[in-house]
């Protein structure tokens, strides 16, 4: 029981951190407003984590790691490397949508603190571009698209993924999330399509 009283803890104190690091910024955010928040103390707080960088690196992980179980889920209920590889856009871009805390988290705030936390954006982007990799390279050993550089187009597809949701995110007059998914996803989809061979 106290084992599960102190996960229950814990959860409090990363959702109230999810928060208070979305409303304040990272530079910003206190120890004190994430208990205030959480509605434990800072004892609480330290007992769990030894700092405000600790529950930071904390959420970044927790959030990749849940969004990568999220869209390989969503895979598995696909037939054919083209039907997986626009579940996992449609996945990754629906969750971003639906957890707007967590994106800004991810995106926006863990962006430009500098050496700290440079290791950990790397390996995220890294694990993002692996997974669509992972994908591009089943669609063509199917035959369902054209040899491709696939760890050069992953990147370059997580990249138009994180410039867009970034720059809507930083824009004070923006569009939704949700309305920005479908043009997105057709434009990436669109870059991989067969071209039909013609005769000059």
């Amino acid at each position: 029981m106290r084992k599960k009283d102190k996960e229950t803890t814990r959860k409090k104190i990363l959702d109230a951190a999810m928060d208070v690091f979305s409303d304040k910024g990272y530079n910003d955010a206190l120890v004190d407003d994430i208990a205030k928040q959480s509605d434990t103390s800072k004892g609480a707080f330290y007992f769990h984590f030894p700092s405000k960088k600790a529950i930071f690196q904390a959420l970044l992980t927790s959030l990749v790691r849940h969004l990568i179980d999220d869209v390989e889920q969503a895979i598995e209920h696909h037939h054919g490397a083209l039907d997986k590889i626009e579940a996992a856009i449609d996945t990754v871009l629906a969750t971003f949508t639906k957890h707007e805390k967590a994106t800004r988290l991810l995106l926006v705030e863990a962006t430009g603190l500098g050496k700290a936390f440079d290791r950990e954006i790397h390996q995220a982007h890294e694990q993002f571009a692996r997974l669509i990799a992972k994908h591009l390279q089943a669609a063509i050993d199917d035959g369902s698209i054209e040899p491709i550089p696939v760890m050069v187009t992953a990147y370059a597809w997580f990249g138009a993924i994180y410039e867009v949701l970034f720059m809507t995110l930083l824009s004070p007059e923006r569009q939704s999330l949700d309305a920005l998914t479908k043009p997105l996803r057709d434009l990436l989809l669109r870059s991989i399509a067969k071209t039909s061979s013609t005769n000059h």
